[in-house]
């Protein structure tokens, strides 16, 4: 009989809890939609974009960029997002988050953070460029980046 309890507490709180990760992980898919990570997707996306053109030959066909926006696959992304909310935060938590991006307030902010986040992006790609082509000329003697440089710059 015992053991007949202890099973019917395990089983029910294992529906309790799996209940409690249904419900969290519908308030992170609602927060997702709502605190600029979509926009913030969307805006990777057009950066990874850009990167790829300008190191792959112009002559590709515009199909295979259509394709490539396919397999970036931004929806996975999200959904990777939105299990890290739920493995990370409580339901409370979430909800709060969730409360704020729904107000006045949080959709201004979710506004301009995606804005700035477009702009720390960019600021970061020229960055690294600038980084790399200062360091490619300190290096300009070693055979190796004149060889790497020649074939970057024909």
């Amino acid at each position: 009989m015992k053991k007949l309890i202890i099973l019917g507490i395990m089983l029910s709180s294992s529906l309790a809890f799996a209940d409690d990760a249904k419900q969290k992980a519908a308030i992170a898919q609602k927060l997702v939609s709502v605190d600029g990570t979509e926009q913030g997707l969307q805006n990777t996306d057009k950066m990874i974009l850009e990167q790829i053109r300008m190191r792959l030959p112009k002559d590709l066909p515009e199909s295979f960029y259509t394709d490539l926006t396919k397999n970036l696959d931004s929806e996975q992304r999200k959904q990777f997002i939105v299990q890290r909310y739920v493995e990370s935060f409580s339901e409370k938590e979430l909800q709060a988050a969730l409360n704020f991006y729904q107000s006045a307030e949080g959709k201004a902010w979710a506004k301009k953070a995606s804005d700035v986040g477009s702009e720390v992006a960019h600021f970061t790609t020229q960055n690294a460029r600038n980084a790399l082509n200062t360091t490619m000329q300190q290096y300009s003697e070693n055979p190796k980046v004149k060889q790497l440089m020649q074939r970057m710059n024909p």
